[in-house]
C-alpha cells in the first residue's frame, strides 16, 4: 500500500521481571504518559490511520500488563494484520498464550539470553528459564510462530559470568539446544547492543560479529533460519566473511541514504556502494574502518529486498508470455525449484544464493501451473542440481501439462541415463543457456571455467534424444562479437536446435548496473546482423526479439521483423520495468513491444530508437 507505516512499535510498559544489566529501556516505574491505557489507545488509532502493516508490542514486559489480551484485540480491531509481542514469556501460560492468538496475535518474539542456568544469571530470575520454554511449546501449542531473541553480550556469550555457570550453555549454543529439545521455534534473531547503562557488558564489535558468523553457521546445521536485527544497524563489512552472514542483510540500490550513517572514503571502492549506508556515526566515532567489499558474488548475496523468505516469495513463480508463429499469446509458468547455480553469470537476474522454496510448496506450484496455463517451465538457479527434477516433471505431466521444459546450462545432462529419465518422465523441451561460441569467450561469462565444453556435451545428448532444444545467447559486452560464430556452430552441430536471442538487462538488483556489462543496442546490431544473415542462409531459427528480454522491436532488422506475427502485450504485463520513449509514440508497432528498460535508459538514454 503506497505510503503505508510498514512497522509500529507499540511500548505498553517499561518496568520489566528481568534484571539484564546490558538492557537500556527498563525502568522502575511506569509512566503514565508512556504506558497509560488512552495513550496506547491513541497510539493504536494513529497506527490504524497510516495503515500500518506490522505492529510490535513490546516493553519493558508486556506480559505484566493485566490487559495485554485487550490491547491486541483492540488493535485487531483497528484492522492492524501482523501483529507481534515481545516478551522474555516467563508470564506465559497456556491459557494466555491461547487468549492471545484469540485476540489477533500473530508471532512471538521470546527473549533468550542463555540457555540454563546462565540464562537465569543474565536475567536474575531463578527458574525463569524453565519456564520460558515451557511457554514457547504452549505459544507453538496456540498455533502462534516464535521467534528466539538472543543478545550478544559478554554475559551471554560466557565472557562475563560467575565461576559457578562457566560450564553451562550460553547463546551460542542455542542452535544446538533447540535442535536437541525439539523446541518450536521458527527463527533465531541476533541483536548485537552498543549501547547499555553498563558500557561493560558490550562486546566489541569484531568479537560480536564472528559471534553471529557463528550463529549463521550453527543455524544452518541445524536447518534454523537467522535474522540480524537491524536495530543497531552493522555494516557487511564489519565482518571477517561478510559472504557467510550475506543472508542477514537485505541492501537494494537507493538504499544507501539514512539518517545517522555516512561513507567513509574507502566506501566509495565497495561493491555495495550504491546500497549500503555506510557505517552509523556512532560506529565511526569509535574508529570503525570500513572495508570495501570486492567481490561481486557477496554484491549479489547481499541484495534482498526485505528478507530471504520474502525474496523466494517473489522469485519462486514467474507468469510468462508467448507468441505464436500465428501471433497467438499463449501463457505458461516458470517455477524456480531451487535457486543454487554451478555457473555465476554476471547478467543472472536470479537471487542464486537463496535456498529453495519448501518441497510442498513447489509441488503445489507445479500442479497449479499445469492445470491452469499448461505450459510448464522449471528453472532455477540450475533445476538440474535439483535431486527431485525428474518427479517434479512426472508431477507436471500427470496433472495435465500441454508442455513441459527446463531451463538448464545442460552441464549435467551430458549425463545419457539422467537425461534420459527426464525425457521419460515427460521432459519435452529444454531451453539451455550458452553464451559463447568458445570456451573462453564462454566460461568468462559464467565465471565457471571448464563448463563450456560440458554444456555443449549436454545438448549432444538432448539431440540425441530428440528433445527440442533452444539455446539461449545473452549479447552483453563480452560476448556479442562471437555471435556469428555461434550461429554458424549451432548450424553444423545441433541443425535441429533454434537459437533464442536474449539481451542482457538490469531488471533485477542481482545485475550490475553498469557499461561494462551492458553495451549499447548499437553496438551489439552489426555483430547481430550478421549472425542472422548466417542464420537465414543456413536456415537456423532465431527467436526471442518478442520477449522481455529482447531488444526494441525497431532495431531488429526489418526483414526479421517481417517475419513476425505479434499480439498486442497486455496492460501492466511488464509490471512497470519498462518506458516508451518519445519515439515510440507514433510507433504503428508499440502495443506489440515492450520499449526499453528504465535501467538501460539510465545508462543510455532513449535516442536510438525511432518508430516503425
Amino acid at each position: 500500500m503506497p505510503g503505508a507505516m510498514r512497522t509500529f512499535k507499540l511500548i505498553t510498559n517499561e518496568t520489566c521481571n528481568h534484571r539484564c544489566r546490558f538492557c537500556h529501556v527498563r525502568r522502575e516505574r511506569e509512566r503514565p504518559e508512556v504506558a497509560g491505557p488512552q495513550v496506547l489507545r491513541q497510539q493504536l488509532d494513529h497506527a490504524a490511520e497510516q495503515a500500518c502493516q506490522q505492529l510490535v508490542v513490546t516493553g519493558g514486559e508486556p506480559t505484566l500488563r493485566r490487559d495485554l489480551v485487550d490491547i491486541v484485540a483492540y488493535a485487531k480491531k483497528r484492522g492492524i494484520g501482523g501483529i507481534e509481542l515481545e516478551t522474555n514469556a516467563t508470564r506465559i501460560t497456556p491459557e494466555l498464550a491461547a487468549n492471545l492468538k484469540r485476540a489477533g496475535l500473530t508471532r512471538v518474539r521470546v527473549h533468550m539470553p542463555g540457555w540454563g542456568p546462565l540464562a537465569d544469571s543474565v536475567t536474575g530470575e531463578v527458574g525463569g528459564h524453565t519456564r520460558t520454554v515451557a511457554a514457547i511449546r504452549a505459544l507453538a501449542a496456540a498455533g502462534l510462530e516464535v521467534d528466539l531473541t538472543v543478545p550478544i553480550t559478554r554475559q551471554t556469550v560466557g565472557t562475563q559470568h560467575n565461576d559457578a555457570h562457566k560450564n553451562t550453555c550460553t547463546v551460542v549454543d542455542i542452535p544446538a539446544q533447540i535442535a536437541a529439545h525439539s523446541l518450536p521455534v521458527s527463527r533465531v534473531i541476533a541483536v548485537v547492543p552498543r549501547q547499555s547503562p553498563h558500557p561493560d557488558t558490550c562486546l566489541p564489535l569484531p568479537a560480536a560479529c564472528a559471534v553471529v558468523e557463528g550463529l549463521a553457521r550453527d543455524c544452518r546445521q541445524h536447518g534454523l533460519t537467522l535474522v540480524l536485527a537491524n536495530e543497531p544497524p552493522i555494516p557487511p563489512c564489519a565482518f571477517e566473511h561478510p559472504g557467510r552472514v550475506a543472508h542477514l542483510f537485505s541492501l537494494t540500490p537507493g538504499g544507501r541514504d539514512r539518517p545517522g550513517h555516512q561513507h567513509q572514503a574507502t566506501c566509495e571502492d565497495c561493491r555495495v556502494f550504491d546500497r549500503c549506508p555506510g557505517p552509523s556515526t556512532d560506529l565511526t566515532a569509535a574508529g570503525f574502518a570500513a572495508r570495501p567489499i570486492a567481490a561481486d558474488r557477496i554484491r549479489r548475496r547481499l541484495s534482498i529486498i526485505a528478507s530471504v523468505e520474502q525474496q523466494i516469495e517473489r522469485e519462486l513463480v514467474t507468469p510468462e508470455l508467448y507468441t505464436r508463429h500465428d501471433g497467438v499469446l499463449v501463457r505458461g509458468t516458470t517455477i524456480r525449484v531451487n535457486f543454487h547455480c554451478n555457473q555465476a553469470c554476471h547478467f543472472c537476474f536470479v537471487s542464486t544464493h537463496l535456498p529453495p522454496a519448501s518441497e510442498a510448496r513447489v509441488r503445489r506450484e507445479i500442479i497449479a501451473a499445469a492445470q491452469d496455463s499448461g505450459h510448464v517451465i522449471l528453472s532455477g538457479g540450475e533445476p538440474t542440481l535439483n535431486p527431485r527434477l525428474r518427479e517434479y516433471i512426472a508431477l507436471a505431466r500427470s496433472h495435465g501439462a500441454a508442455s513441459i521444459e527446463i531451463q538448464s546450462n545442460a552441464i549435467l545432462l551430458a549425463d545419457e541415463h539422467r537425461t534420459r529419465e527426464l525425457v521419460d518422465a515427460g521432459l519435452q523441451r529444454a531451453f539451455v543457456s550458452l553464451h559463447g561460441a568458445t570456451a573462453q569467450t564462454s566460461d568468462a561469462v559464467t565465471a565457471a571455467p571448464g563448463t563450456h565444453v560440458k554444456t555443449l556435451a549436454g545438448i549432444d545428448v538432448l539431440a540425441k534424444f530428440s528433445v527440442t532444444t533452444q539455446l539461449n545467447f545473452v549479447f552483453c559486452r563480452r560476448n556479442h562479437h562471437e555471435f556469428p560464430a555461434y550461429v554458424d556452430m549451432v548450424a553444423t552441430r545441433w541443425p535441429e536446435a533454434s537459437i533464442c536471442v536474449s539481451f542482457v538487462g538490469a531488471s533485477t538488483d542481482m545485475v550490475p548496473h553498469s557499461t561494462e556489462l551492458i553495451p549499447r543496442y548499437r553496438e551489439i546490431l552489426p555483430d547481430l546482423q550478421a549472425g542472422l544473415k548466417i542464420a537465414r542462409t543456413r536456415g537456423v531459427e532465431v527467436a526471442g526479439f518478442d520477449s522481455m528480454c529482447g531488444i526494441p522491436l525497431c532495431l531488429v532488422p526489418g526483414d526479421v521483423m517481417s517475419q513476425f506475427h505479434l499480439a498486442a502485450i497486455p496492460e501492466g504485463f511488464d509490471g512497470g520495468e519498462f518506458i516508451r520513449a518519445p519515439a515510440c509514440r507514433s510507433c504503428s508497432r508499440a502495443s506489440e513491444c515492450f520499449g526499453v528498460r528504465r535501467r538501460y535508459a539510465d545508462l543510455y538514454g532513449v535516442d536510438e530508437l525511432r518508430p516503425l
